[in-house]
């Protein structure tokens, strides 16, 4: 905190409330950037739920990468 004082710094929260006015254009950006792969995501998959565990520990440690997802079964 003496830091922001001495230099002036200020502090401000980030409310996605503030910004509603503007999403369905970042949504039409986004899906465009998805679909030509200009954007991309990155998951961390860990199979079975035995390895649950050690995911979940692996997130406190920055281990994943991405978002962090434990694949306990195909669906049907």
């Amino acid at each position: 905190m003496f830091t922001l004082i001495t230099k002036r710094l200020e502090i401000k929260g980030f409310v996605e409330t503030d910004f509603k006015h503007v999403y369905p254009e970042y949504l039409q950006l986004a899906t465009n950037h998805l679909k030509t792969r200009k954007l991309v995501y990155v998951e961390d998959v860990a199979e079975g739920l035995e390895n649950g565990p050690s995911a979940l520990v692996g997130i406190f440690h920055g281990c994943n990468v991405g978002k962090q997802i434990i694949h306990v079964a195909d669906r049907d």
